[in-house]
């Protein structure tokens, strides 16, 4: 592996799934060198995580479809590599850490790779404990990996695929489930490892925070078609407001310039009096089994019309706050009631006429057959009748843009997608 070689080159790449009528990705091409950062950009839907699959082998080895176009890592076509050798080479973390992690226990989980490339285990427990360091989370070494928060099974996904010790690391989304401060953390920790010679491709929303650590190049791709590659000065010309998360100030220039999209609001029909509180927490505390206390001695109230915003840092107990409103977790101690009722003695079912929940993983929800359907389920397990149902479904397709996508498997589609037909799932409920 040579700095006079690209690290990653991708030629003249197209996919399309089995699955899908259209094609995902269109003639790429593209080249990164040894210690480079790309970021690659585009609006949800867009093919990212398909040219992130090309990349990292799983196309077309785990997803099948017709390929076009060949990738190089370090001047070798992947096409007569196995995927164990390509994972030597290439660590990938996930957009979706829950999909990734199978061990019990962090130190485990972070063990996995280098156990299955047959290292002494002496020489794992050391690499293990090195990249737990440098990732400034060995405080969560003998942790279950159950009982982490979604930021923090972040910060694990990475430490299993850096131990490995890769020269190309290929991070989809890697800022999706931190709080400020670990996203900071992320970012130095990515710019380190860019400046110590590994070449990093990001998959990122937060294009403005990538913006931050100077990446060398930016690919944006717009419904899988390759739109720009450069620096990022000349992307920031290229893009438009709507596709990507960019500074504020520029954000205010384009708009002022090109006012681009119409935004549809949801109008939902407000539920009890606003003097009594929908939703109630007095004095609730909760411990997982066997695991940590997450919440002490909560007291809160949220009524009719109320936009509230719960904020904390990774493993503060957000999750486990809200999924004690809808009932899937019972207080240690203290009440917790929705429109009057003690959520012990109400179903889960029954609290969701009232209270909507969407999960931090949409995998953990999604789970029908086409999109048409995993809308429909909901409001007809309310009992709706069917023109609610229809109206419901139909304004939740418009207003999280799922057009077109109606007939499409939910679990087919990016994780984007999925995110807002989980959404919509939600909304259709009303």
């Amino acid at each position: 592996m040579t700095a006079d070689v690209a690290a990653v080159t991708v030629e003249n790449l197209s996919f399309r799934y089995h699955t899908r009528p259209d094609q995902a990705i269109q003639d790429i091409s593209f080249a990164l060198w040894p210690g480079e950062i790309l970021l690659i950009a585009g609006a949800s839907g867009g093919g990212k995580t398909t040219l992130m699959r090309c990349i990292n082998g799983l196309i077309p080895r785990s997803y099948k479809g017709d390929l076009q176009g060949r990738v190089l890592l370090h001047g070798q076509e992947t096409s007569g590599m196995k995927l164990a050798d390509i994972s030597r080479t290439i660590g990938t973390v996930l957009q979706d850490p829950e999909k990734q992690i199978m061990g019990s226990y962090v130190l485990d989980e972070v063990a996995f790779g280098l156990e299955n490339l047959g290292w002494p285990h002496e020489e794992i427990i050391g690499a293990v404990e090195e990249t737990l360091d440098y990732l400034h989370i060995e405080h969560l070494r003998d942790r279950a990996t159950f009982y982490l928060s979604g930021g923090e099974k972040q910060k694990v996904a990475i430490a299993g695929s850096l131990a490995m010790r890769p020269s190309v690391l290929l991070l989809d989304e890697p800022l999706a489930s931190l709080d400020p401060l670990s996203a900071h953390e992320a970012l130095a920790m990515i710019r380190r490892l860019a400046d110590e010679g590994r070449t990093i491709i990001i998959i990122e929303h937060r294009v403005e925070d990538v913006l931050s650590i100077r990446p060398d190049k930016v690919f944006l791709l717009v419904e899988g078609q390759q739109r720009y590659f450069g620096d990022p000065a000349g992307f920031t010309r290229a893009v438009k407001y709507g596709e990507v998360k960019l500074p504020a100030p520029l954000v205010m220039e384009k708009a002022r310039d090109r006012p681009e999209t119409e935004f549809a609001a949801p109008a939902f029909a407000a539920t009890g009096s606003a003097d009594e509180p929908l939703v109630m927490f007095e004095n609730v505390t909760f411990q997982y089994e066997d695991g940590p206390t997450a919440l002490r001695d909560i007291n809160l109230n949220i009524r009719s019309g109320d936009v509230m915003a719960i904020l904390g840092p990774n493993g503060a107990g957000k999750t486990t706050l809200v999924k004690h409103a809808i009932g899937l977790l019972k207080p240690t101690a203290g009440l917790v009631t929705v429109a009057g009722q003690d959520t012990r003695q109400t179903s889960t079912a029954q609290l969701a006429r009232t209270l909507g929940f969407v999960f931090q993983s949409p995998s953990h929800m999604l789970f029908a057959p086409t999109v048409q359907e995993e809308l429909a389920f909901g409001p007809r397990n309310l009992g709706y009748d069917k023109s609610d149902i229809d109206t419901g479904v139909a304004e939740a397709v418009r207003i999280l843009n799922l057009g077109g996508l109606e007939d499409y498997p939910p679990l087919a589609l990016s994780f984007g997608q999925q995110k807002r037909v989980s959404i919509a799932a939600i909304v259709a409920m009303r």
